[in-house]
């Protein structure tokens, strides 16, 4: 565009040319549609990917500084100790366990900041799932399989 087109219009006295009416005459100018609250601004499956990559971003990078966070604490080795050494009487009561202990380490780490119990109930979890697939999952008294599958006590 030229320097033309951003200047303001002609003085009072002075009348404009035809081709000048049709660019610097009375015009409007339409709102953007961006702009415009409530109007998108394209399909809706051009915007599914970029707002999908955005938010997997955004849990990478939660999940990055939690991991951070609780990596080096002794209590989430604990904790994972815990959960996979459980004996098989226990291990619902430890799955339980874990998770009051991570519910009741998020309550405190918004009150005071404090992640032991976070760490400690999160690695009870961690630790209970492989012991979950290792051990019970094989044993066929559990009855863990596909549905209609008759199992031989």
């Amino acid at each position: 565009m030229t320097d033309e087109a951003h200047s303001l219009p002609a003085a009072a006295g002075s009348q404009p040319s035809g081709e000048d009416t049709k660019l610097r005459g009375d015009t409007t100018y339409a709102t953007p549609a961006h702009a415009v609250p409530g109007q998108a601004q394209g399909p809706w499956y051009t915007r599914i990917l970029p707002t999908a990559g955005r938010g997997v971003r955004r849990f990478g990078l939660w999940l990055a500084a939690w991991g951070r966070r609780l990596a080096p604490s002794p209590f989430l080795w604990v904790g994972i100790v815990l959960g996979f050494g459980t004996s098989l009487l226990v291990w619902e009561s430890v799955l339980l366990l874990g998770i009051v202990a991570w519910l009741l380490g998020v309550w405190l780490w918004v009150a005071r900041g404090n992640s032991v119990l976070v760490a400690l109930g999160l690695g009870i979890v961690l630790g209970w799932l492989p012991m979950l697939f290792f051990f019970v999952n094989s044993l066929p008294h559990t009855m863990i399989g596909l549905p209609g599958v008759e199992y031989d006590l």
